[in-house]
């Protein structure tokens, strides 16, 4: 029997602390004692039996700066972590795995083109490329890759050496069908896919994806896997 795909919990870090997303709002996970948890405390206390997790610094992707200190604090953690910083450039991704991070998350979001991306591989292997996009449209801030279907960004990234991509719906509601469409696209060019963006954890343990999609992980909304502990 095939192995199941990689479950990876999605937590947000704003400002040094956990948060989740209800509403328009960052609200912080808190203790028993109403204090919010730090990120290295929240991984033992709640993430301590994933194999990985994936980390969205909230002030990096800003545009604040990334949170150095945090990502060294997990050296300790079990899981292998996977840190999306908000990078621009090559500069900034090598920052992350100097940091500590297992693995450089790149995104469409906040990269300035294919060219950092392809500078970025050059000087490591740890990289995972993520393209986000909402209506079958990507989510960018380069005009390289603003507006493009997932596969072209796929096709191009390919060609600079990624192998691995981080495919992430945006615009899906929490529990809601996956749609595969962009993820055949990107899997024409692919070693290996992981999908995300309103997967529950019900949801991420029920996935299972076409023939053609080498998929190899998903990213879990973090409320749905603390919905064990409230």
């Amino acid at each position: 029997m095939p192995e199941h795909p990689l479950l990876l919990p999605a937590v947000s870090l704003r400002e040094g602390e956990v948060v989740v997303v209800r509403g328009n709002a960052y609200e912080p996970v808190e203790d028993a004692d109403g204090k919010p948890f730090a990120i290295d405390e929240f991984v033992e206390v709640f993430l301590k039996d994933f194999k990985a997790l994936i980390v969205f610094d909230i002030d990096g992707l800003d545009g604040r700066g990334a949170q150095f200190e945090a990502i060294t604090s997990l050296d300790r953690a079990a899981p292998e972590v996977w840190w999306d910083s908000g990078a621009r450039d090559d500069v900034d991704v090598v920052n992350v795995i100097t940091a500590g991070a297992d693995r450089a998350v790149v995104s469409t979001r906040t990269l300035d083109g294919f060219g950092p991306l392809k500078r970025a591989l050059e000087l490591s292997e740890n990289i995972a490329f993520e393209i986000v996009e909402k209506g079958g449209r990507v989510v960018a801030s380069s005009h390289e890759f603003l507006g493009k279907r997932p596969g072209d960004i796929a096709k191009g990234a390919e060609q600079r050496g990624v192998g691995e991509f981080v495919l992430i719906d945006a615009g899906r509601p929490l529990g809601a069908p996956v749609d595969w469409a962009s993820a055949r696209e990107v899997a024409a060019h692919a070693q290996a896919v992981f999908v995300g963006g309103g997967i529950d954890l019900a949801g991420a343990k029920a996935l299972a994806a076409p023939p053609g999609v080498p998929l190899k992980g998903i990213l879990v909304d973090l409320i749905s896997v603390l919905s064990a502990y409230l």
